[in-house]
């Protein structure tokens, strides 16, 4: 993706456990990497052939029979040449995942009832990402790309394998489930939604929840097409229309049926409950999407996308204009099962930031905090308080403080992924 900002073409792997907080933690959950090695005879395989997977961490207590499926994110490969410098990384392979780890007790993830109330004793999958396409990709062929590589580019086959696996292993009976997922993870709760709802029966709660998923078509700085040009590369490379909801690709041109893939496009084909975690001032959105390197090479926007309080006025209107387009698109696509909480500060999948879901730097609309909106939302509590829409940046005297950004709770964010 020549929208990212910070150079040539590399994934630099940075674990940052140390900001999983102390003061967050009930005890961390060791989870063993459960790999589908028999998933490769259905050609169900990530990037690299490798087999796909996810951690395990088993519910207890009154939440033995609810589950959180929750999927990483990593951004998008959208072309065969950045799909084959996936192969042999996190982002492309499981064999780069450590045989067992410690998931995050953060945020959703926690497993204190203080900081996470609704879900602490939840079974929780962590999903591994390992497509490049969201998990809706299906490009029956591999591709040859040298002697010594073929890639392989079947996310839609790799999601089908993981929850057949996590239907056998107990997800079949379970009284609550909530898809969950962060950035690219977030379109991926996005898509995948009614298909997930349609696995179980009709009396379990089933509900999806999308962090930072809602990436928009929208112009550069410079006036060009970077997010647009982004999403119909990964889109036409992985094939992914065959995954798409086919009410809305039957509404378009078949040239421009792929545009189906932006979550604004995608949502208002959603049936089964979901909620809306955004902020309308998206740090990977502003610095990848909206000022990328590639639409401001003398770096006027440098200082800006790195610090809102260094903008001028003029990059303060263009990001106004970024947000009015942001909301504008959510309140097009409006639907009485979806909650929202969107909030005007600088930050990027805030489920699992405990600082901000729960804690101390919490966020807050109308005096509400993202865990009491998530949780109220999902059980059905203070029906009339479900969308919450916060008012223009500086408004909100919350969003002081450190930025939220998921390199500090999310492993597959861990990965800044930089290319030219």
């Amino acid at each position: 993706m020549n929208s990212f900002r910070h150079g040539s073409v590399q994934l630099l792997f940075v674990i940052a456990v140390a900001a999983i907080f102390v003061d967050d933690v009930a005890q961390s959950q060791y989870s063993g990497l459960r790999l589908l090695t028999n998933a490769k005879e259905k050609g169900a395989v990530c990037i690299d052939g490798s087999a796909p997977g996810y951690y395990f961490s088993p519910g207890f207590g009154g939440g033995v029979q609810n589950w959180m499926i929750y999927v990483e994110g990593g951004g998008w490969c959208r072309s065969i040449n950045e799909c084959a410098n996936r192969a042999n990384t996190y982002l492309g392979s499981t064999n780069h995942s450590p045989p067992r780890e410690i998931l995050p007790n953060t945020g959703i993830l926690s497993h204190n009832a203080g900081v996470n109330p609704d879900f602490y004793n939840w079974n929780i999958a962590w999903i591994r990402y390992c497509d490049g396409s969201s998990f809706v990709g299906d490009r029956d062929e591999p591709v040859v790309v040298s002697k010594n590589l073929t890639i392989y580019l079947r996310g839609q086959r790799v999601w089908d394998a993981i929850m057949e696996d996590l239907m056998d292993i107990g997800m079949a009976k379970a009284e609550k489930a909530l898809l969950i997922g962060c950035s690219a993870g977030g379109l991926t709760a996005i898509l995948h939604c009614d298909s997930f709802k349609a696995l179980f029966p009709g009396n379990s709660v089933v509900k999806c929840m999308a962090d930072a998923g809602f990436f928009l078509d929208t112009p550069d700085v410079s006036g060009g097409l970077t997010s647009l040009e982004l999403f119909r590369g990964v889109a036409l490379t992985h094939n992914v229309m065959p995954a798409l909801d086919k009410r809305c690709t039957s509404s378009r041109p078949a040239s421009s049926a792929w545009d189906c893939f932006f979550a604004q496009n995608a949502l208002p084909y959603v049936n089964t409950p979901l909620y809306i975690l955004q902020s309308d001032l998206d740090i990977y959105q502003i610095g990848n999407l909206v000022a990328p390197k590639s639409a401001d090479p003398t770096g006027t926007w440098t200082r800006c996308t790195q610090d809102l309080g260094s903008c001028s006025s003029k990059q303060l209107g263009v990001l106004e204009e970024f947000r009015i387009r942001m909301v504008r698109a959510l309140e097009a696509a409006d639907s009485a099962v979806r909650g929202e909480f969107v909030i005007s500060c600088y930050a990027h999948c805030m489920a699992t930031d405990t600082a901000r879901w729960n804690g101390h730097q919490t966020f807050l609309i109308n005096g509400k905090t993202i865990a009491q909106s998530v949780g109220d939302w999902y059980n059905a509590r203070n029906v009339n308080d479900f969308v919450l829409v916060d008012g223009p940046y500086p408004s909100n005297p919350t969003c002081s403080g450190r930025t939220t950004h998921s390199e500090e709770t999310d492993f597959a964010e861990h990965l800044v992924v930089t290319q030219d």
